[in-house]
């Protein structure tokens, strides 16, 4: 009898731990939501992409998402690493002029230029401390 209720106990302890990585204490527990807003000059960033790079000591490989209408969501599964991150935000516009396109020089296409300036995304300053759980962060860019 004792050696069938700790069989039932290994089997119930396995079950647990098989599961616990689903209940956020698996792998990726060292990931968070990230969502906010994306401005540029005080108007919503049309559309453009997020990425997050761990830095300052946090490891872990960089993750994004896009930005459609000023808004941005990274649910927890795909989210930044909790720590400090490097934000860089890009937006590319069309410039209103056409150029050859790289895999068809006969054809040409709109040609887009980076609309977001170098300290928030080649030569970032966003760092942001990223909190286990939900974060809100939103990010009220200048041109000048």
């Amino acid at each position: 009898m004792a050696a069938v209720r700790i069989t039932c106990a290994a089997i119930t302890l396995g079950a647990l731990v098989i599961t616990l990585p689903g209940c956020g204490w698996g792998a990726d527990s060292r990931r968070a939501e990230v969502h906010g807003e994306v401005t540029l000059d005080g108007e919503a960033v049309p559309r453009g992409r997020i990425t997050f790079f761990p830095t300052e000591g946090n490891t872990g490989p960089a993750t994004g998402g896009t930005i459609q209408d000023g808004q941005f969501h990274i649910p927890r599964a795909d989210g930044p690493f909790v720590g400090k991150n490097q934000i860089q935000i890009n937006a590319p516009r069309k410039s209103g002029r056409k150029v050859p396109w790289s895999l068809n020089p006969d054809k040409m296409v709109d040609e887009l230029v980076e609309s977001v300036p170098p300290q928030y995304n080649s030569a970032s300053t966003l760092v942001r401390d990223i909190q286990p759980g939900k974060n809100v962060l939103d990010f009220p860019l200048q041109s000048q």
